[in-house]
């Protein structure tokens, strides 16, 4: 085996990635403490949850928007977010066994990264499907909820503030099965930090046959 160190990630995208986070997990918990007060209090009271919900809401609707403009400018972001037909039909069954199983036999991943390439089709897919469904729904129906009055004859068209708040709480419980997901996958690197520290510092090791 021969190791390769490459650069996955620009300086911007780290950023994005831990702003992005950060905040995914203030709004998780704060959520939490919102609908279920009993559960999660450690951000006081439910006024000051609200803020700190709120805040985070808006923090990440940023830096949403700094993402997309970061990746349309560059011209990356259909080559990297949106998986071909390939993608989908072959690479994503194959990546799925190598996460369920092949990973346990010791056999080598069927994709490595490049700078080129950094995603495989399973992260292709799940990240399309996130970014470009899942979060703007979130931001949408987030920001309604912040201000029912004003946005309340746009609710009235999708059913009702209750059905929006429900759309809410649905994005909610899906990132919150992301999140794990994620985490855990993040570890099967050729070590468990790789992943990681590539997302830290932007490099990664990349182990070829030869």
């Amino acid at each position: 085996m021969t190791k390769e160190r490459i650069f996955l990630h620009p300086l911007p995208v780290r950023i994005w990635h831990w702003i992005h986070a950060i905040g995914i997990v203030l709004l998780v918990l704060t959520g939490i403490q919102l609908h279920v007060p009993g559960v999660i209090s450690v951000f006081g009271s439910f006024k000051t949850a609200v803020a700190i919900h709120n805040f985070c809401g808006f923090l990440v609707l940023g830096d949403y928007c700094l993402w997309l403009g970061y990746y349309v400018i560059t011209g990356k972001l259909i080559k990297l977010y949106v998986p071909p037909k390939t993608d989908i039909t072959k690479g994503l069954p194959q990546q799925a066994a190598f996460y369920l199983y092949k990973y346990f036999k010791g056999e080598e991943p069927p994709f490595q990264p490049c700078a080129d390439e950094k995603f495989n089709s399973l992260q292709k897919c799940a990240y399309c499907f996130i970014m470009f469904v899942l979060v703007p729904l979130q931001i949408a129906t987030g920001v309604m909820l912040y201000n029912i009055r004003f946005f309340k004859p746009v609710m009235d068209v999708f059913g009702g503030v209750q059905v929006v708040d429900a759309v809410h709480l649905i994005t909610s419980y899906c990132f919150v099965s992301f999140l794990f997901v994620h985490l855990y996958l993040c570890t099967l690197g050729h070590t468990f930090w790789a992943h990681f520290k590539a997302m830290i510092f932007g490099y990664e090791e990349v182990h070829t046959p030869g």
